[in-house]
C-alpha cells in the first residue's frame, strides 16, 4: 500500500533592520543546513570580538547569562538542532541570513551556538552559482562590498542588544519550567530553578558533578534532545492512505 505523507512545514523566521540594512534570519533544519554547506564559503571569525564582548559585559547588569539566551533562541527559532559538540556546548540554531542592501541581495548561513560557555556567531557565504573550482573548508576574509568585516561585527553586537531587548518583553510569557544544561569541558551549569535563570561555572569537577546530583535529586531534567515520543508523534502525524 503506497503512503502519501502531507505535512505543513512551520519555520521561524525574524526580520531586522539596522543602519541601512535589511536582514532576514530563516531558520533551518539540520538536512537543509548541511546542503547550503556544501555550497558555501566559510568567514574566518574575529577573535578580538569576543574578547571585546565579554569584557564589555563584565560590567553590564543587562548582560544575559547562558540560560536567558537559550530561551530567547528557542522563543525566536524553536527548539535547538541536535547536531552538537555535547561536552563543550549545549545548542546551535542553523539560520538562513538574508541581507538586502543597497548593492543587492546577499545569502548567508548563519549558526548561532555556544562553545565553552560563549556565544558564537559563524558565517557563511552562501554560492549560487557552481563552487566548482572554490574550496569550501578554508576560511576566507569577508566579502567587503556586501558585508564587511565592520558590518559583521555591528550585526553581532546588534543582535546581543536584539536578545537583551526580547528576553526583556517575553519573560512574563516564557513556561516557568524546571531545567538544567551543563557543559563538561567548562563546568558551567545554567538553567531555571527557583523561579530564577541562573549560570553557575565550577572550580573542580567534583563541585561540578556534585551540583548535577543535586539539581537531579530535586527532579530538574537536563535531556538535551527531543523527547522521543513527541519526535515519532511528530513523524509520523499527518500522513494519508493511498490504496
Amino acid at each position: 500500500m503506497k503512503q502519501v505523507v502531507k505535512q505543513v512545514k512551520e519555520r521561524n523566521k525574524v526580520k531586522l533592520e539596522n543602519r541601512g540594512i535589511k536582514y532576514q534570519l530563516w531558520r533551518l533544519d539540520d538536512s537543509e543546513f548541511r546542503n547550503l554547506r556544501f555550497k558555501s564559503l566559510p568567514i574566518r571569525d574575529d577573535y578580538m570580538l569576543y574578547v571585546h564582548l565579554d569584557l564589555l559585559g563584565r560590567d553590564d547588569k543587562d548582560k544575559l547569562n547562558l540560560a536567558q539566551i537559550f530561551v530567547t533562541l528557542t522563543y525566536l527559532f524553536g527548539d535547538s538542532s541536535n547536531w552538537i559538540d555535547d561536552w563543550k556546548g549545549t545548542f546551535s540554531f542553523p539560520i538562513l541570513l538574508i541581507l538586502e542592501k543597497l548593492q543587492g541581495k546577499f545569502f548567508y548561513l548563519l549558526d548561532i551556538y555556544d562553545n565553552r560557555g560563549t556565544l558564537y556567531f559563524i558565517f557563511y557565504r552562501i554560492l549560487e552559482a557552481d563552487v566548482e573550482g572554490y574550496d569550501t573548508q578554508i576560511l576566507r576574509e569577508p566579502f567587503e562590498l556586501e558585508f564587511s568585516r565592520q558590518e559583521i561585527n555591528h550585526f553581532i553586537s546588534y543582535f546581543h542588544g536584539y536578545l537583551e531587548g526580547c528576553f526583556k518583553s517575553i519573560k512574563a510569557l516564557l513556561p516557568s519550567e524546571n531545567f538544567f544544561r551543563k557543559i563538561g569541558s567548562n563546568h558551567i551549569i545554567y538553567g531555571y530553578k527557583d523561579d530564577d535563570y541562573f549560570e553557575e561555572h565550577y572550580e573542580s569537577q567534583e563541585e561540578y558533578q556534585v551540583a548535577i546530583e543535586n539539581l537531579e535529586l530535586m527532579g530538574i531534567s537536563s535531556k538535551t534532545i527531543q523527547d522521543v515520543n513527541s519526535l515519532l508523534q511528530m513523524i509520523t502525524s499527518g500522513t494519508v492512505a493511498n490504496e
